[in-house]
């Protein structure tokens, strides 16, 4: 029987690299707007609004990611 290797550390480690890039995103807003000092509305939105929409949209994708990752890891996905 060929020796096959399991696909969940390559699971751990995206989740992993995808929870690191969420902590960056939401502690460090973008740099420019403190140098700028403007805000230019995104799709007709405030920056700010859209910025922190968006940063909670992905955080809360990978929360869900991980969870659904680690069911399909132990096999108590319902």
């Amino acid at each position: 029987m060929p020796n096959r290797r399991s696909p969940a550390p390559f699971r751990r480690g995206f989740v992993k690299l995808w929870f690191l890039l969420d902590a960056v995103v939401a502690l460090a807003p973008p740099l420019y707007w403190v140098a700028d000092g403007r805000m230019n509305p995104i799709a007709g939105i405030p920056a700010a609004l859209f910025y922190f929409v968006a940063v909670s949209l992905c955080i809360t994708a990978s929360l869900i990611v991980a969870f659904l990752l680690d069911d399909a890891v132990t096999g108590d996905a319902a």
